[in-house]
């Protein structure tokens, strides 16, 4: 489950086996840690309709959600940054092992960490 800020490159990321609702919550208190509440500036994250993403027992701290309409997973930045790292460094990884794709998955999250430019260039939005 992830975050990232399309004009920066930033990512907030953690790599989980499943999403539910008390995982997401755990995502959330991360973003909130990692992306602090700046004066004029609102923090939004861009979500799908994942009944984990609406229950009324989330606490979003400082994170405003914005919903996309349904079936449209094309409109999110993270979207483009998960197919990114599945299409070039995930292509042809084969493994049956848990922990081999948790570590390869957080080494190539490292390297695009290390290339903001590139996930500006991936994440980016064609809107004004």
């Amino acid at each position: 489950v992830g975050a990232v800020n399309p004009s920066t490159g930033e990512l907030v990321s953690l790599i989980v086996s499943h999403c539910d609702t008390e995982v997401f919550q755990a995502f959330l208190n991360t973003m909130a840690e990692e992306v602090p509440q700046r004066r004029g500036k609102r923090v939004l994250l861009v979500l799908d309709n994942a009944g984990w993403h609406k229950t009324k027992r989330l606490r979003w701290h400082h994170i405003e959600p914005i919903y996309l309409p349904s079936y449209s997973p094309d409109f999110n930045p993270i979207e483009r940054l998960w197919q990114h790292l599945k299409g070039h460094y995930l292509a042809g990884f084969l493994t049956k092992s848990r922990e081999a794709l948790r570590e390869k998955l957080t080494e190539s999250i490292r390297d695009l960490l290390k290339r903001p430019d590139l996930m500006r260039s991936v994440c980016r939005t064609h809107s004004p």
